[in-house]
């Protein structure tokens, strides 16, 4: 059996519909010689396993394990923990990545000392079609400013297995943006590094997504602008709900840990965060000039398209 050193790892459930294409498309990739396909199966049906069976190939060194239900953190972790490769990938099953982004990122992750590798993907409205919305990025040199408040790794990462002996895990409380808070984790102590080619396709707006529960999203990323003190980036009516999580702390597999001991630099209040503070109440009224501007449009134009 050849050499591991890739794992890429992707978290299932309820998903039928999208099974069959995702494994095809694994299958296709440049380098599935040196790949395992880790499949956390929440609560698998018998169409789903049946499917599985079908379209998987003894090349695809597969690892599948079924569990209850949880959160998609929690699966992260676990396929982390049992991961046999050097790097790790996220490929979600209604997703699609290019034939040679995986050889991309490990090769751009072993030219450099990076922790995490990301790049350009397309967005897109329906699950197939090779087109869509491009989301750029740029270079990690002219963007590591803008990556300490903004999520750049995209839905395509790949990172190196050994960094969690230092930065820890997912913080499995969050639904929704535990994969922003870890690289906001990250760049304190790697730098990332972009592969060249378009790394995939992504499918938004989609209803089934977690993604899509914007009201949750909004929550959480306000319980990581806390955390990183990122005081102009909060919107503040979404302050009352931060109670129910635990900003100074991470929870994996069920522990606590306290953000402080993986970055000790957060007992420190410097001027960037005070300058954050000062720029908050800007941020804020301009969002919500944005929002009452967009609210009023929306009714202006939806008369205009309603009246006989």
């Amino acid at each position: 059996m050849p050499s591991i050193h890739i794992s890429v790892i992707t978290s299932l459930y309820r998903c039928a519909s999208f099974l069959q294409q995702f494994l095809l498309h694994y299958a296709r990739i440049e380098n599935i010689h040196e790949c395992e396909l880790i499949l956390i199966h929440n609560d698998p049906t018998d169409e789903e396993l049946d499917i599985i069976e079908k379209f998987a190939q003894p090349r695809m060194h597969l690892v599948h394990i079924p569990v209850k239900r949880e959160g998609l953190y929690a699966s992260w972790n676990r396929a982390v923990k049992v991961a046999a490769g050097e790097y790790l990938a996220i490929w979600n099953v209604d997703d699609i990545r290019t034939t040679g982004s995986l050889i991309a990122q490990k090769a751009a992750l072993e030219e450099s000392n990076a922790a995490i590798c990301y790049g350009d993907f397309y967005g897109t409205r329906d699950y197939g079609p090779y087109a869509g919305k491009l989301y750029q990025y740029p270079v990690y040199d002219y963007c590591k400013k803008e990556a300490f408040k903004r999520h750049i790794i995209g839905c395509f990462p790949m990172w190196r297995k050994t960094i969690h002996d230092q930065t820890g895990f997912f913080d499995e409380q969050f639904k929704l943006v535990s994969d922003y808070e870890f690289q906001l984790r990250v760049i304190r102590l790697f730098p990332l590094v972009k592969a060249a080619p378009v790394l995939g396709y992504y499918l938004e707006h989609a209803g089934h997504k977690l993604s899509s529960n914007h009201r949750v999203q909004h929550r959480e990323r306000t319980a990581v602008e806390l955390r990183y003190r990122m005081y102009d980036k909060i919107l503040l009516h979404f302050l009352p709900f931060i109670s129910k999580y635990r900003v100074n702390h991470i929870m994996s597999f069920g522990k606590w840990i306290a953000i402080r001991s993986i970055l000790p630099s957060q007992q420190r209040i410097g001027p960037k965060e005070v300058l954050s503070l000062l720029r908050m109440p800007f941020f804020y009224g301009r969002w919500f000039v944005k929002k009452g501007f967009h609210a009023l449009y929306t009714i202006i134009f939806h008369k205009k398209q309603t009246t006989p």
